[in-house]
């Protein structure tokens, strides 16, 4: 849940200043991404029982600690909250996107995991429209407005937005073999999209004159990816247990990620602002099940 807010902090900075930036709007913007993310979460889990009972019987719903109804209901609420928020604080053009990632949400758990091209993208897509449910409350205007601070700002969402899109593919790459352990191919796809993604933004970033403090990050970003395939990915035949850690990391990254773009969009203070975030989800996911 915590790697969902920041997505949103970038797609937010990439067309409001920091001294624009209304705090009604950001939270609610959050909030919803939250709620989604929660929802997806555990309609996952709902539509999942019968294959956990086999795999995962630990899990909440097929060990019984909590009730199937109880699931559900969850699920909805959240659901509701999550388009209810940003049409309450913002507006038709927020619920539009919150909207159309509850569809994929739903589309994901409910069928689309089962195959393994339509299963990463619709993934890919959540994480693409989470940014711009950040962006959403400009974005209209900035389409169909002029000038070159809107497109500007057009480049800075699209670097953004399309390099989250690349990374959750590399992460589904790597998860499509999480039980069974991944071959080197898989591996290696992964470990290419995301090295060539820190290429990408590095000279993107530079080229539609990101601020330069954007590098310390994606240093940071660059760093935390070198660890974790060197400690868990280094094997030609990887096992599932190295696998779910490296995905762990990965999941947990995406924080840094976002980072990268608020810090080149807005400042060095709103980018390590954005990296608090990755606090809570380090000290839950080593002992929650992130993958």
């Amino acid at each position: 849940m915590f790697t969902a807010p920041p997505d949103v902090l970038a797609g937010y900075f990439a067309f409001v200043s920091p001294a624009d930036a209304n705090g009604i709007q950001l939270a609610g913007l959050m909030a919803s991404s939250a709620l989604l993310y929660i929802s997806g979460i555990v309609f996952n889990d709902y539509f999942d029982i019968e294959s956990d009972r086999k795999e995962r019987p630990s899990r909440p719903l097929p060990s019984g600690k909590i009730k199937k109804e109880n699931a559900l209901l969850l699920a909805l609420l959240t659901l509701a909250g999550g388009n209810i928020i940003p049409l309450v604080t913002i507006g038709p053009a927020t619920l539009l996107f919150s909207g159309s990632l509850s569809a994929i949400i739903l589309a994901y758990d409910y069928r689309l995991k089962s195959y393994a091209v339509a299963g990463t993208l619709a993934m890919a897509t959540a994480r693409f429209l989470n940014v711009m449910i950040g962006a959403s409350p400009v974005l209209v205007m900035a389409l169909f407005g002029d000038g070159s601070s809107a497109f500007s700002d057009l480049q800075n969402l699209m670097l953004a937005s399309v390099s989250l899109f690349a990374y959750i593919v590399a992460i589904m790459v790597l998860s499509r073999k999480e039980v069974a352990g991944a071959a080197g191919k898989q591996t290696l796809a992964a470990i290419s999209i995301v090295l060539g993604l820190v290429i990408v933004i590095g000279v993107a970033g530079y080229l539609i004159d990101f601020q330069l403090v954007f590098l310390l990050f994606l240093s940071v970003f660059a760093a935390v990816m070198i660890l974790t395939f060197r400690r868990y990915l280094r094997r030609t035949k990887t096992a599932p247990e190295s696998i779910q850690k490296a995905i762990r990391n990965m999941i947990i990254s995406i924080v840094i990620l976002d980072s990268i773009f608020v810090a080149g969009t807005a400042d060095l203070f709103f980018g390590l602002a954005t990296m608090v975030f990755i606090v809570p989800a380090f000290v839950l996911g080593k002992w929650m099940y992130v993958t």
